[in-house]
């Protein structure tokens, strides 16, 4: 894989610029045809570049300056992805993840979890927002704390905070839920993170990240998986964590606002089937040719 560092966006080598217009196609916020100077150029005083680096990905002249933006890659078959994985392989491959209740007692590398970071870097971010931070919790006495104190957060609680907390409807529910953590708890169960290695935590300052966090978190998933890890989204610990900042801040050492949680570790069984899924409701399907 060949590495280029790139720089902020100062403007067009004209000796490199072959005037195609990509660049003011990608981005006319940016990028201008000056008539008379019959040539483009690159203006932006309200300072509404958000760094994306379109413009220098579409431009194979490679004719836009910049600096201090960090590194682009390049690599075989990036500019064709359907040929880089064709559509069974990656359908097979997404249908087929899991959500893993269940871990081997085996730990993970610190070299597996940059690479599932490093995929999580690049997930697409509203406005490039790259505002996310990451926590990542191992160590079985450090898991087990934390576990039961959000496991004594629901047992301890009454109906409403539970249903508040976890967004249930029904009472009954809300019950269910705090009998089963008592129950687990005193089975030596864990019932939260289900004994895994791992436990990472997304979280931010910034107010409107959470859905940046969900795709960031989603490819990190997907990312685990071809590393031969498992996972699981723990809507329990979230949950906890919008309840109580003392757990979130003291016990988990998080500030902010947390968007997602999830396990990591390499599950124990495996699975041979791909279980039945409804189809999504759809509308204007029958609009198309």
């Amino acid at each position: 894989m060949e590495k280029k560092v790139i720089k902020v966006i100062k403007g067009i080598n004209y000796e490199k610029c072959n005037s195609c217009y990509i660049c003011v196609s990608t981005c006319p916020e940016c990028f201008k045809k000056a008539e008379e100077q019959n040539k483009i150029i690159f203006d932006d005083p309200q300072n509404q570049c958000s760094t994306c680096g379109r413009c220098i990905c579409k431009c194979q002249k490679d004719a836009i300056l910049y600096e201090n933006m960090g590194e682009f890659l390049s690599f075989d078959g990036v500019e064709n992805l359907s040929a880089l994985i064709p559509y069974e392989k990656v359908h097979n491959f997404m249908i087929a993840k899991r959500s893993i209740r269940s871990y081997k007692k085996k730990k993970v590398p610190r070299t597996i979890l940059e690479k599932v970071l490093n995929s999580m870097r690049y997930a697409p971010a509203g406005a490039n927002m790259r505002t996310l931070k990451c926590t990542v919790i191992s160590g079985e006495n450090k898991i087990k704390r934390l576990s039961e104190a959000i496991m004594d957060k629901i047992i301890t609680s009454n109906t409403q905070t539970i249903m508040d907390m976890f967004q249930i409807t029904y009472i009954e529910n809300a019950i269910a839920y705090a009998e089963g953590m008592k129950n687990a708890k005193e089975s030596g169960i864990d019932p939260i993170f289900y004994d895994a290695p791992v436990v990472m935590i997304i979280h931010s300052d910034y107010p409107a990240d959470d859905m940046n966090a969900t795709i960031a978190l989603t490819y990190g998933m997907f990312s685990a998986q071809s590393l031969g890890l498992g996972s699981c989204w723990i809507g329990l610990a979230q949950g906890v964590f919008s309840s109580s900042k003392e757990i979130q801040e003291k016990i988990a050492g998080v500030k902010g606002n947390v968007w997602g949680v999830i396990t990591l570790g390499y599950f124990s069984h495996k699975f041979f089937y791909v279980p039945p899924r409804p189809p999504i409701p759809t509308t204007g399907l029958e609009d198309l040719v």
